[in-house]
């Protein structure tokens, strides 16, 4: 007498509490790393603009150290163009450095491009022409960037021009730099080493 053939296999049953698990484990992995996701994003987004702003800080740096006096009529060593709206500053820089690699003095511009919601530095050689195209640097996004000078009283100033038609030339002793781009501030002083020179 032959036994009867038993089929192997999985019940329907045993299939859909399978299906119900896997749907579980899924559900949960997915909740667990989701905000994890984010999280990395987030702190991407954070080291990138930290990255930016080490950036514009060392080019900062480099143009206020070569920060240098001017025979230039009508041209001033340091000005600032304030523009405040309420929390946010569109301050434009002016300045007259020597840069390296570059023979005599190179007129630098820092200024907000709002269309695009980056810091842009522009510069060109001080004695060429109004017509010579400017070289353009865009240093990262910024939504604010605030200039201010401290005078020869170590008050904090949001004006400020080196050259007066009645007046010698005065140097500040320090800037003050202050960058916001979402939700990233970063402030920088930069001493001026000559200090003030009638």
């Amino acid at each position: 007498m032959q036994k009867p053939h038993l089929s192997k296999g999985f019940t329907l049953i045993e299939v859909l509490m399978s299906l119900v698990i896997f749907s579980l484990i899924i559900a949960v992995c997915y909740t667990a790393l989701g905000p994890a996701g984010v999280g990395f994003q987030q702190l991407q987004q954070v080291r990138d603009n930290m990255e930016e702003h080490g950036w514009t800080e060392r080019q900062l740096q480099q143009d206020f150290n070569g920060f240098t006096d001017t025979s230039f009529p009508n041209t001033p060593s340091i000005r600032i163009r304030p523009d405040a709206r309420g929390n946010a500053f569109f301050d434009e820089l002016f300045l007259l450095s020597r840069e390296a690699g570059h023979s005599g003095i190179t007129l630098i511009h820092y200024s907000i491009d709002e269309a695009e919601g980056t810091l842009v530095r522009e510069s060109r050689m001080a004695w060429a022409r109004t017509q010579t195209k400017n070289q353009r640097m865009t240093l990262g996004a910024c939504d604010s960037f605030r200039v201010e000078i401290m005078d020869q009283h170590g008050q904090w100033k949001n004006q400020w021009q080196t050259t007066t038609p009645h007046n010698p030339s005065m140097w500040p002793k320090a800037v003050r730099i202050t960058m916001r781009s979402k939700d990233t501030e970063q402030q920088w002083w930069f001493p001026i080493y000559q200090g003030i020179q009638p």
